[in-house]
């Protein structure tokens, strides 16, 4: 309960700040600050520290892993606020609000990380999703930000209708809201109880960029301001992966209908990979290549949810950080190149050698190279979904579209080092060259050492 009092409080002194702070960099420390107290709130509630300790049990359940999970969403929202803090106030005027629509789209995710119950994942899911809409639409001089904002919340709303039905059916068939007693259902309409999970499911596979309902994702990633663009892809789609895994793992163990998810996931994933990375070759734009990626690494992504545990779980918080770092990452080094095609990174290896080396590693952790964190983030999805053996088929194809994906990532490095130009783009200041510094320190201790995660999660994460 913490983290979600502190996240609500948190939007709204965003939202009244703006009265009588209008510096977009002092804003922007004082929602790191937010993040910080959130931080805090999921520490001392991970040591039994709780708001409203005892209230509510049948609304908000206690999840260790939730919260930890939330705890590494709120330091990545740190990382990507001091990194782009100059780059708020050059969407428009109202950076205030944007910060508030953050926070609030955050409090949607604590809710997530400790439903327990249906209708609370619902309000979680929309209070997540709401602000994206707005925020998708926030550069008012852009016809292309207006259009991602209308298509995201057309294509956001027709999945909040799928999702309502599946409640709907669920709760027709157990009559019950509460999570913890899913698997108790009216042998009589045992139809509508399994047909409740597959709309939930495709549901989640919307709000994750999952095809194929992923139709919406490279459009809004090109429209979204870039500096959003980046919260979009990493907090918003680890946050709509929480509450994915947490509301499977109540998916019932009978054995038959078991083997028809695993087919349904298996189909999913088969597309996903598919789609995602051949739609990633074929771009010219470098925004909707890195759109088509998000949906490709979301692929990789879903084989956690083929068996979920202790194991599953952290490979999914691994994935989560890693990919979350990367992409903080690149999508800085399109918002300073203001990158349209490939050929503006050219000559950035020798104009910004920083810059260009931390994209280099970045790019080479979402390729999935040895020594990088990505590597061990496909290598622990693979290997969950590779313990049962009628997955072998959709492994090789996941290992044969990991080196596919070499070439479109690889391109961008090869316009920064292989390609003459003139790049005109100056260094950062000192404390986004540390930030970058640190990002490519993350990426490959995670990559050499990836037990050093497991040591900051409380035991056990359920």
């Amino acid at each position: 309960m913490n983290t979600i009092i502190i996240s609500a409080l948190s939007g709204i002194i965003l939202m009244f700040s703006g009265f009588y702070i209008k510096n977009s960099r002092a804003l922007t420390f004082l929602s790191v600050l937010m993040f910080i107290a959130i931080i805090v709130g999921g520490v001392f509630e991970l040591n039994g520290c709780k708001m409203l300790d005892g209230r509510f049990p049948n609304m908000i359940g206690e999840s260790l892993y939730g919260v930890s999970f939330l705890i590494a969403l709120a330091s990545l929202g740190v990382f990507y606020l001091l990194m782009n803090k100059d780059q708020f106030g050059k969407v428009g005027n109202h950076v205030a609000e944007y910060f508030a629509l953050i926070f609030f789209s955050f409090c949607g995710i604590a809710v997530l990380a400790q439903f327990n119950n249906l209708v609370l994942m619902f309000l979680g899911i929309e209070l997540m999703s709401i602000p994206m809409y707005i925020i998708a639409g926030t550069n008012k001089e852009s016809m292309k930000s207006t259009e991602a904002s209308v298509k995201y919340f057309l294509m956001g709303a027709f999945s909040t209708g799928i999702l309502l039905l599946g409640i709907t059916f669920l709760y027709g068939a157990t009559g019950t809201f509460l999570v913890e007693n899913l698997d108790k259902f009216d042998p009589n309409f045992e139809m509508i109880y399994y047909l409740g999970w597959i709309f939930i499911i495709f549901s989640f596979c919307f709000k994750v960029g999952a095809a194929p309902f992923h139709m919406w994702t490279p459009d809004v990633y090109a429209g979204t301001p870039t500096v959003f663009t980046s919260y979009m892809s990493t907090v918003i789609k680890g946050g709509s992966f929480l509450g994915f895994i947490l509301i499977m793992q109540h998916f019932p163990a009978d054995i038959e209908y078991s083997g028809y998810l695993r087919v349904l996931l298996s189909a999913i994933i088969l597309l996903t990979l598919v789609l995602g990375n051949f739609g990633a070759l074929t771009q010219k734009s470098v925004k909707k290549m890195m759109a088509y990626s998000s949906i490709a690494q979301a692929g990789f992504m879903l084989f956690v949810l083929f068996q979920i545990n202790s194991v599953s779980k952290e490979a999914l918080l691994f994935y989560t950080i890693v990919y979350s770092v990367a992409n903080f990452i690149i999508f800085y080094t399109i918002q300073q190149t203001q990158a349209e095609k490939y050929d503006d990174f050219v000559g950035l290896g020798k104009s910004n050698p920083t810059l260009a080396a931390a994209t280099s590693v970045a790019l080479i952790s979402l390729a999935g190279i040895p020594l990088t964190g990505g590597f061990i983030a496909k290598f622990m999805a693979l290997s969950i979904g590779g313990s049962i053996s009628e997955n072998l088929i959709i492994i090789v194809i996941a290992l044969v579209m990991a080196v596919l994906s070499m070439y479109y990532y690889f391109k961008v490095i090869v316009q920064m080092y292989f390609r003459y130009g003139n790049s005109t783009i100056k260094s950062q200041d000192g404390l986004t060259t540390a930030l970058l510094v640190i990002g490519v320190i993350v990426l490959i201790v995670m990559g050499i050492f990836p037990g050093i995660l497991p040591s900051f999660l409380p035991t056990p994460m359920w």
